[in-house]
């Protein structure tokens, strides 16, 4: 579909990734967004919010139709939209507990609530599959960071044991081998090094250390280059050097 010179109608992607390349939908994509916008506008929305889209499209319609208030056609597009999300991070998370995927999906959906806002998701027009991962890696990396270093008493013993979460953590140390720094002691240094952290130094720490990932593949779930990653190591361990001294 073009305008009367003979221009696609379909709005270009301005926002440039971090290799300094403008985001570009695919051919395909862009052959469905001007055959959808070719139809009036409500059955545009009931084709984008009934699944017969790619989720390109749906994300298009979303940024470039926003009404002045809330209709039912629009919001059943956004509800769309985050279904499709949660359906992409369930695979991501399926190692973690009920309890973490629910928060991993909460952080992600106020992400995506963020970045509709501020109308920034030429990532998910581009590669909504690459959008989702992303933002899903993170999530996961923040929930294993959590499961590493939170142990609560709720996590440790029931609320009618009869001994401590001291005791069940000094255990856990001793079979571990650890019985000279027992697990309570770990879990404060821990959590005092970690509070000295940036977002991004606990993401790369949880990348590197608590899920085991290379310092490429750690790279790519973050969305930037090796360099930085080792770069974010090594500002975390300074950081830990210092608590030490």
């Amino acid at each position: 579909m073009a305008d009367e010179l003979g221009n696609s109608i379909v709005q270009p992607l301005a926002k440039v990734s971090k290799k300094q390349k403008v985001y570009k939908r695919p051919p395909a994509v862009e052959e469905e967004i001007e055959a959808t916008l070719a139809l009036p506008l409500h059955d545009a929305f009931r084709l984008a919010a009934s699944g017969h889209t790619r989720p390109q499209t749906l994300v298009y319609l979303i940024r470039n139709f926003r009404p002045n208030r809330p209709t039912p056609q629009y919001d059943a597009m956004v509800v769309a939209f985050f279904s499709r999300l949660e359906r992409s991070g369930d695979r991501i998370l399926r190692d973690l507990s009920e309890n973490f995927r629910e928060r991993a999906h909460t952080m992600v959906q106020s992400k995506v609530l963020e970045l509709i806002q501020e109308n920034d998701l030429d990532i998910f027009e581009c590669s909504f599959k690459l959008g989702a991962e992303r933002l899903y890696l993170t999530a996961r990396s923040k929930m294993k960071l959590r499961v590493a270093t939170e142990i609560s008493r709720e996590d440790l013993a029931p609320p009618d044991a009869e001994v401590s979460t001291e005791e069940i953590a000094d255990a856990l140390a001793a079979r571990a081998g650890r019985a000279g720094t027992p697990l309570a002691a770990v879990k404060a240094e821990l959590q005092s090094i970690y509070a000295l952290l940036t977002d991004e130094e606990r993401i790369a720490v949880g990348h590197i250390h608590a899920m085991g990932l290379t310092y490429a593949e750690a790279a790519v779930a973050m969305g930037c280059s090796d360099t930085k990653v080792k770069y974010l190591i090594k500002q975390a361990r300074d950081k830990a050097r210092e608590t030490r001294t």
